[in-house]
């Protein structure tokens, strides 16, 4: 079992930073991301620094120094013989002059005390920013032993969190409440009572409600990595991959000319006074923080350029595609299209491929326009084997069309599309195949993916009775109020090999799709039914607003096995998420362990958290952003709301195989209270993007966590055509 925790000293190192521009706070920044140095001074004891911190260790505190304020964390009734081991040994060593001595010191990143209590070790580590613990409880060990006392602070108090919050002069240390979860002999997961409790003498432990010590427990959630991207304007992000090397790649769109934009993008400079997209790739892991940004650029034209939907490869390309009614959109010599089909200032699609590897024009390796002569929309793009795969909804009859396109335009309204670029051929080769997908009504195409026989998956929405479902869908029939749809194409033979309806009789809505393997397919989205179809191991199996007799939209997630024999068997997972009012999904992924992660926005304030969640409670009851993971052998295995005063939309979500969500969005507020803090900023809107530890599925050791001690100083689809409703305000909103 580990027992989390972290000083946060941001505030005071921002007070230390030089108030200079420049260089002296590019150094501070610096400063405060190297690795905590503990290294022993020339009494033997172990010492650590930051720029407006100091800290020592000894046998019976640890000892926090911040500007003139003292704070003494104690372990009470621990063992003083406990010994101090340092590991991870660093490459430099701090060298001292004084007066005539000298003397070199080794430092190391982590200090480790081995048997503070019986069965249990406590190890440090961390930054110029912090200081965290963890409570290593070997088998058997007895978290009853554990006893802090803070010295040193004017007062202390718990909140209506559970918080322990120290007050020290104008400023605040805030301990987060302690929460643990396991699963249980049913393969559940479920959370752990947790809560921290106060003792004789001013002391504090940690309570625990029943659990079952033979089973494996879940790590809890913990925020690994934050930012926000912040200019004078609205920006907003929309997508976000991960590679197989770890890379992060996010992009959205922002109105402001000083986004920030590194020095090797294709366009460092936006062209447009309007709406600009925008692509970064980073390592948020990266040790040296200049090091984390390895590529970011513009892109757009003279009028607005949206970018709704991104994938990647492990290559460093990056393959991206959206909207414009920009004229001079910087399409290469290699186009399908070079200029825009209509001149009525209406939607037109593009898609482009960057290459990260390259700065400069060069980078720009493939761009296009794809429209007909009126409103095209492409709201999601995908990649496999160096093609562009692109869906959305057109609704002229003039698109144009490849291949072994299937059908025509059906309808007097708006049909799905589907489109497949090959940007290794050149002009109008580069388009290898499109068509028209829909029936007599509105047909949007939400999500599209590829797997490795070249078979395409689309997914929406459609208010078409007629809609071309084939002989073996799970659902053959048109359900009402709009269902959401699936469809497996083969391009190169020019049919729809399989394709359903999905839903129940409100309205429905598939936002994603995912492949998990040929014929195994996952979709994500929302739906207002009360009778959609879920399976006995669903997560949540009825719409969060059924109790209340009212119809919202919930999330939902469903896996299809479209090789199944029957209909019966076909259906392999399904479950609704939310609370009794409206959640709208937005970003989908699944890691390896076959775990969904969903995010998007949430109106309710009953929404289904776990013990580990990152914000338990909505903070200003607007519109927040949620993440949640469903685990179909364990139910929900993480839920928690993105919060804080003002609003909050998470857009998009990647899962890698160690358990982290890469969560991107848009926010009007500091979410993440003070690590890091939020730039004042004059936009509506900023960009976030946080890495959340969820855990991995195959963990076997309890954690308790008690987050991160913080001291704090004095969309992407437009219009409702989509099928994605812009976020609704709630009725105290309305007044």
């Amino acid at each position: 079992m580990r027992l989390l925790g972290c000083l946060f000293l941001a505030g005071w190192a921002a007070a230390a930073a030089p108030s200079a521009s420049g260089d002296h706070k590019a150094g501070a920044e610096l400063l405060r991301k190297l690795p905590l140095r503990f290294e022993q001074d020339a009494q033997g004891r172990w010492t650590a620094h930051g720029p407006a911190f100091a800290m020592r260790f000894d046998e019976t505190a640890t000892s926090l120094r911040l500007a003139d304020r003292a704070v003494r964390l104690t372990f009470v009734r621990s063992n003083s013989q406990a010994a101090f081991a340092p590991s991870a040994p660093l490459r430099t060593k701090t060298n001292y002059f004084v007066g005539k001595q000298y003397r070199a010191a080794t430092g190391y990143s982590r200090l480790c005390r081995r048997g503070i209590y019986p069965g249990i070790d406590v190890a440090y580590y961390g930054d110029g920013e912090r200081l965290e613990y963890d409570f290593e409880l070997h088998p058997g060990a007895n978290p009853g032993l554990i006893r802090m006392r803070f010295e040193g602070a004017d007062g202390i108090r718990v909140n209506e969190k559970g918080d322990i919050v120290l007050k020290l002069g104008a400023s605040e240390i805030v301990q987060r409440a302690p929460s643990v979860y396991q699963k249980n002999v049913a393969g559940e997961v479920a959370g752990v009572e947790s809560r921290y409790r106060w003792l004789d003498h001013g002391e504090i432990g940690v309570a625990l409600g029943a659990y079952d010590r033979t089973q494996p427990l879940i790590i809890d959630p913990a925020v690994m990595y934050a930012l926000y991207l912040t200019s004078t304007n609205a920006s907003a992000g929309v997508s976000v991959s991960v590679d197989s090397q770890g890379l992060v790649y996010l992009g959205g769109y922002t109105y402001s000319s000083d986004f920030p934009i590194g020095s090797n993008g294709y366009e460092l400079f936006p062209t447009a006074s309007d709406r600009n997209a925008w692509i970064w790739q980073l390592n948020p892991f990266a040790s040296d923080p200049n090091d984390q940004l390895l590529y970011s650029t513009y892109f757009g034209g003279n009028l607005d350029t949206n970018l709704t939907s991104m994938a990647v490869d492990n290559n460093g390309l990056v393959y991206f595609g959206g909207t414009t009614i920009a004229s001079n959109l910087p399409t290469t010599s290699g186009a399908f299209s070079t200029g825009l089909s209509n001149t009525n200032a209406t939607n037109e699609g593009f898609v482009a491929v960057i290459d990260t590897t390259q700065a400069g024009t060069a980078g720009l390796t493939y761009c296009t326009y794809y429209a007909g002569s009126q409103i095209t929309q492409i709201n999601s793009v995908a990649t496999m084997g160096g093609k562009i795969y692109a869906t959305g909804y057109v609704n002229s009859n003039d698109l144009p069309l490849a291949g072994n396109s299937f059908q025509a335009m059906q309808s007097f309204g708006y049909d799905a599309f589907v489109a497949e670029f090959d940007p290794a051929q050149s002009g109008t080769a580069s388009l290898v195949f499109a068509s028209y997908l829909g029936g007599y009504s509105t047909d949007v195409g939400n999500s599209i993916a590829a797997d490795s026989n070249g078979l395409i998956y689309v997914a929406g929405m459609t208010l078409s009775t007629d809609f071309p479902t084939t002989s073996n869908a799970y659902q053959p029939v048109f359900v009402g109020g709009g269902d959401a749809f699936l469809a497996q194409i083969d391009p190169v033979a020019g049919v729809i090999n399989y394709c359903t309806y999905l839903g129940g009789s409100g309205a429905d809505v598939a936002t994603n799709v995912i492949v998990e393997a040929p014929g195994r397919v996952a979709v994500a989205g929302y739906t207002s039914s009360t009778d959609f179809p879920v399976t006995a191991n669903a997560a949540q199996p009825a719409n969060g607003g059924a109790a209340q007799k009212v119809s919202t939209n919930d999330a939902f997630v469903t896996e299809l096995n479209l090789a199944a024999q029957s209909r019966a068997t076909m259906l392999v997972y399904s479950s609704y998420y939310g609370g009794s009012d409206d959640e709208i999904t937005y970003g989908f992924s699944r890691d390896p362990s076959g775990r969904y992660f969903l995010c998007g926005y949430t109106l309710s304030q009953n929404l289904p958290v776990t013990g580990g969640a990152i914000n338990p409670t909505s903070v200003g009851q607007n519109i927040d952003g949620f993440l949640a993971v469903l685990d179909p052998a364990a139910g929900l295995a993480y839920g928690s709301y993105i919060t804080s005063a003002g609003y909050q939309i998470a857009y998009g979500v990647a899962a890698d195989s160690n358990g982290n969500a890469y969560v991107v969005g848009q926010t009007t507020s500091n979410v993440f209270g003070g690590s890091p803090p939020k730039p004042d900023s004059a936009g509506t809107f900023d960009v976030f993007f946080t890495v959340v530890s969820v855990g991995s599925s195959a963990s076997s050791s309890l954690t308790l966590d008690r987050g991160r001690i913080q001291v704090f100083g004095p969309g992407p689809v437009a219009g409702p055509s989509s099928g994605t409703p812009r976020p609704k305000r709630r009725a105290a909103d309305r007044r």
